[in-house]
């Protein structure tokens, strides 16, 4: 353990426990931090360093698929010996840096966080000796940045309150509620009552340049036609003659999005269906970036049509997607029993709001500071993913294809913001 004279001491006692409880993290090899015989950074540029791995070990909780990592962990029990030491050897000083001691138990704890691939680095003498002095110049860096009186920054304290309610957390909730508590029943009932969401129709995804006189929608079909392949132009077209005001403004540039056959949406998306004739010419051109030959005509006046992306038809199973729908109920369970735990705390607490305070508040929303949702936003977990190519038009590599699930219908993005059908 890090022992050291004062209990609240930042680096001994908060680090430390924080990197217990990640058990995939390690303090050890920080980007941005000097390694050993590079000279140190000034020290106003070490605290965000020093942040960054607090918090970054702070995120690092369970695994992504919902089951938690911390199998068995948590109960309370006395340990026996381990790593092939006993109490005696685990409780020896390897090493004192200032106030903090490192004894080998802990050195080896730290070891046993490491991955099985960074674990096999250090099984030679010389190597271990590498991770200790890692070990050394953390505390090191530690030690200067509290004796610079970085401790006492307001952003340490939160940091410092971030690791107890994640040790909390981690202790009230981690055994309490695991992902075998996620009934079959319940599984089922959830699939039922969404069935929408595992089998929907194929859509397309198409834009479009609105133009009420026919002569100039013509003139445009022409432009469009001769440079077919070219997204920007089409783009540009579509922001000086579109007469349709909900897919010209912003960076829409005639997208209509994704819908089906029939001009329907689908999924919680308020916009309007897509007229009947425009579907249908949308889902008859045959190339990704191909333009409809020719006007399509309806109540609002002519269309220029251009293909943008496809959707292959979803069909999941109950068994298919059985394993998302209990990651999300389990999730589910632990954020009602999060929300239940809280709300008790909040009814034995005395809670003083100056809500009128509130109104003196202002926020910076400048153009610099405000990230618009990209068109081809990550969809839900248990829909169909969306696999966007870069801004050079290469499609993903055969590699990342062959992952592709059999059951999931991947939407492919061509170029110039354009999916393919590939």
């Amino acid at each position: 353990m890090i022992r050291a004279n004062d209990p609240g001491e930042w680096p001994g006692r908060m680090i430390r426990p924080l990197m217990a409880f990640s058990g995939r993290a390690s303090c050890l090899l920080v980007p941005g931090l000097p390694s050993a015989g590079h000279p140190t950074p000034p020290m106003p540029r070490l605290l965000p360093l020093l942040l960054a791995l607090a918090l970054g070990l702070f995120a690092c909780g369970g695994d992504d698929d919902g089951e938690s990592s911390g199998e068995g962990e948590g109960s309370g029990e006395e340990q026996g010996p381990r790593h092939g030491l006993t109490a005696e050897q685990a409780s020896e000083l390897l090493v004192k840096v200032g106030d903090a001691e490192i004894t080998v138990g802990e050195f080896a704890e730290r070891l046993a966080d490491q991955s099985p691939y960074l674990r096999a680095r250090y099984n030679s003498p010389e190597r271990r000796r590498e991770f200790l002095n890692n070990l050394i110049r953390f505390e090191l860096l530690a030690a200067e940045a509290r004796r610079r009186g970085l401790d006492e920054l307001p952003e340490v304290e939160r940091t410092r309150k971030q690791t107890m309610i994640q040790q909390m957390m981690k202790d009230l909730f981690e055994d309490r509620i695991r992902l075998s508590d996620v009934t079959d029943e319940e599984i089922r009932a959830y699939y039922e009552e969404h069935e929408d969401e595992f089998n929907k129709p194929a859509q397309v995804r198409a834009s479009h340049i609105l133009i009420a006189d026919r002569a100039t929608a013509e003139r445009v079909l022409a432009e469009v036609r001769a440079n077919e392949r070219d997204m920007a132009i089409f783009s540009r077209l579509a922001q000086r003659h579109s007469e349709d005001e909900e897919t010209r403004r912003g960076s829409r540039n005639g997208d209509l999005r994704f819908f089906g056959r029939d001009g329907s949406r689908g999924g919680d998306t308020d916009e309007a269906p897509v007229p009947a004739p425009l579907a249908e010419a949308a889902f008859s051109i045959e190339r990704i970036g191909g333009v409809y030959p020719e006007l399509v005509q309806t109540d609002a006046g002519f269309h220029i049509v251009k293909l943008t992306g496809r959707r292959a038809a979803l069909r999941r199973t109950l068994e298919e997607a059985r394993r998302p729908i209990q990651n999300r109920l389990w999730r589910q369970k632990r954020e009602d029993a999060v929300e239940e735990f809280v709300a008790g705390l909040r009814e034995e607490a005395e809670v003083e709001e100056n809500l009128g305070a509130l109104d003196s508040v202002r926020i910076d929303l400048g153009p610099e500071n405000v990230a618009a949702v990209p068109e081809g936003a990550p969809a839900d977990a248990l829909e169909v993913p969306e696999t966007t190519m870069g801004a050079t038009g290469m499609a993903p590599s055969a590699m990342a294809a062959s992952m592709a699930p059999s059951t999931m219908a991947p939407a492919t993005m061509a170029p110039a913001n354009m999916e393919s059908d590939q």
